[in-house]
């Protein structure tokens, strides 16, 4: 019963980080559709009329945005690897699953802020920068709380403290690890590959 409760607890907080993201993405896509919306009488005045504003030079989603969705998406098959091992009481395979999708998560992070230090737009002064940065800044806050979760499964490992039948921390951690991955590819789609066509095409017709 105290399993149960747990697990409950645990989809329940992940609902509640999908609605968080969820916000962000309503954000984005209620200026990318309806750039020039006559309600909205400063849009137009303020974003040119087109999506991404004028003046505003997306990152090419086929470069380091692409590395980083092979990464995290490597990532997911090695957690999902070592929880296997787990149950199968494989010692070796989950230690091995779980340093190599620690691994990744930090070059995950060094990435994206590689890619931050090149931005050509900023946080401040542009609807379009906010809500990236937003975006994709808390999704790599996620990314970092996750590395931090699977760090500590991996100290217990070598503590000793999972077995096939009890490992709810461990398991935790794996569920949370999916979602940044599942949320990162529809960060991914929508706003690096969409945003980019959408950019391409704006400037194209101006």
């Amino acid at each position: 019963m105290v399993q149960l409760s747990h697990r409950y607890g645990m989809i329940l907080f992940i609902a509640s980080e999908v609605m968080f993201f969820v916000a962000w993405f309503w954000a984005y896509f209620n200026a990318a559709l309806f750039p020039a919306d006559p309600v909205h009488a400063t849009r137009e005045a303020l974003f040119g009329g087109v999506w991404p504003p004028k003046g505003i030079e997306t990152f090419d989603p086929w470069h380091l945005p692409l590395l980083n969705t092979l990464i995290l998406l490597t990532s997911g098959t090695t957690v999902t690897w070592a929880h296997h091992a787990l149950l199968e009481n494989d010692r070796k395979g989950l230690k091995w699953g779980l340093i190599i999708t620690v691994a990744l998560g930090a070059l995950f992070t060094c990435v994206q802020a590689y890619e931050y230090s090149h931005a050509a737009f900023s946080f401040a002064g542009n609807v379009y920068g906010s809500v990236f940065f937003m975006a994709t800044g808390f999704h790599g806050f996620h990314v970092l709380v996750g590395t931090i979760f699977l760090l500590v499964c991996l100290f217990r490992v070598y503590a000793g403290h999972f077995t096939p039948q009890q490992h709810l921390g461990f398991e935790f951690a794996a569920w949370y690890w999916h979602f940044v991955d599942v949320v990162w590819l529809f960060l991914f789609i929508c706003i690096y590959v969409w945003g980019h066509g959408a950019s391409t095409i704006a400037h194209g017709a101006h």
